[in-house]
């Protein structure tokens, strides 16, 4: 059976789409798929249009929470300005103030959350219903929501880009619409979200000489036994997997659910030299979410990887091993 991994944080992409998805009353947008295109498509009014491109991008060395911060502001310059919509310098004090405070948030400190607003001629519908047919081509919509109050009902549209992996984990632009008069008034929101970068501390440590690679099979695998552990001493190869379990990212915050995972995993043991006691340990789960477990001085560090990053079949490659694969029925499948 599957197993849930649940990280420290609140979810974010996921957690934002659930929220929306599971409001009052979900409400119907147009398109859901992603659609790539070379540039933004928008109106020839007053609105910004201005594409994420690369010239855009912020330097490599910028912090995560930097690099946050310029991505919500390319976000937030992709809003599609509706014809005749004029600006506000804060949000409205009509309609209860309920546009002061954003539809959806998340619970993570690592948020950067950048909002403006709008009054635009015309009802909430009809106004959604225009950013709908003028979202930028590299932005796919994927939720609503509307959320009734004392006299008046709020409506959301909610578009996302894919992460950055390892630095970016969502990014989102929110559009939120009520009625304000024979007018309507807007809240436009870019939410993005990062990852901690990984102190030091976190890290295989520099004085690993030696690493013993070796594998753990799970009681799926009908006895068989693992191959006999290999230690590694070739420098260059140490470093090269000192630097991919360094170079993962924290493993997604948020509670996920994962395939089944029958405890198959392949280990590194990082050691100062042949039989040296350990310096660090990572163990890259071959199944489930494939999360990477790494201990440092034997205490144990933030979960690293996640789904779809396949670490195990990266370490067997980049150690030069030819091992198989455990599969899940039992077979070992090639590396």
């Amino acid at each position: 059976m599957g197993m849930r991994f649940r990280a420290t944080a609140a979810g974010r992409s996921t957690a934002l789409a659930s929220l929306a998805l599971s409001a009052a009353v979900a409400a119907a947008l147009s398109g859901c798929g992603t659609v790539h295109a070379t540039g933004a498509t928008g109106p020839a009014s007053t609105g910004s249009t201005s594409p994420l491109t690369s010239a855009q991008s912020p330097a490599p060395a910028a912090t995560p929470k930097q690099r946050a911060v310029a991505d919500a502001d390319a976000i937030l310059a992709s809003f599609a300005v509706p014809a005749g919509a004029r600006k506000l310098s804060a949000a409205p004090t009509a309609v209860h103030g309920v546009l002061k405070s954003p539809a959806l948030g998340l619970a993570t400190p690592d948020l950067v959350d950048k909002a403006e607003w709008w009054i635009a001629p015309g009802a909430p519908h009809s106004v959604l219903g225009w950013e709908a047919r003028h979202l930028p081509h590299r932005f796919s919509a994927t939720g609503g929501a509307t959320s009734p109050g004392a006299g008046f009902t709020t409506w959301t549209e909610i578009a996302s880009l894919p992460d950055v992996p390892g630095v970016l984990d969502s990014r989102e632009l929110m559009v939120t619409a009520v009625q304000d008069g024979d007018e309507t008034a807007i809240r436009v929101d870019a939410q993005v979200t990062w990852l901690p970068a990984r102190p030091a501390s976190e890290q295989v440590p520099a004085a690993a000489k030696a690493v013993t690679v070796s594998m753990n099979l799970g009681p799926n695998q009908g006895g068989s036994r693992p191959p006999k552990p290999v230690t590694i001493t070739d420098q260059a190869t140490v470093r090269k997997l000192a630097a991919l379990i360094n170079g993962l990212a924290s493993f997604p915050p948020g509670e996920i659910s994962c395939p089944a995972d029958f405890g198959d995993s392949v280990v590194l043991t990082f050691r100062a030299g042949p039989g040296a006691p350990a310096l660090a340990v990572a163990t890259a789960d071959l199944a489930g979410c494939q999360g990477v477990h790494l201990t440092i001085d034997g205490k144990s560090e933030p979960a690293l990887a996640g789904p779809g990053t396949d670490s195990g079949p990266q370490i067997l490659s980049a150690a030069g091993l030819s091992w198989k694969i455990p599969a899940a029925g039992g077979v070992m499948a090639p590396s």
